[in-house]
């Protein structure tokens, strides 16, 4: 979980963060047209809602699985090792049913 956090989550909301000042930076630019103007105000919005959801997401699901440092054997298989992780993955139906 660790890695996913590191390499990932982070890195991807700072490429989040890089785009949301460059679409600031387009929407104060004396070149930018109105229509891009506003489309880089929508942008800003968007891509902040979308880094607050990371860092909600962050917070409250992935940094304590982290945290955690839940060890996982491959030889297991899905089915012992997926539900470890809990609400950080998306729940997969009948994965918990009997069958085998």
């Amino acid at each position: 979980m660790s890695v996913v956090l590191n390499d990932y989550l982070r890195e991807f909301r700072n490429k989040l963060e890089g785009y949301r000042r460059a679409q600031e930076a387009l929407s104060i630019s004396g070149d930018a047209s109105p229509a891009q103007k506003t489309k880089a105000l929508k942008e800003i919005e968007a891509t902040g809602r979308q880094i607050e959801e990371l860092d909600a997401w962050e917070r409250d699901v992935l940094f304590p699985l982290a945290t955690q440092k839940i060890e996982i054997d491959l030889d297991d298989g899905v089915k012992a090792n997926y539900p470890k992780f809990g609400a950080a993955l998306k729940p997969i139906k009948g994965l918990n049913d009997g069958d085998d």
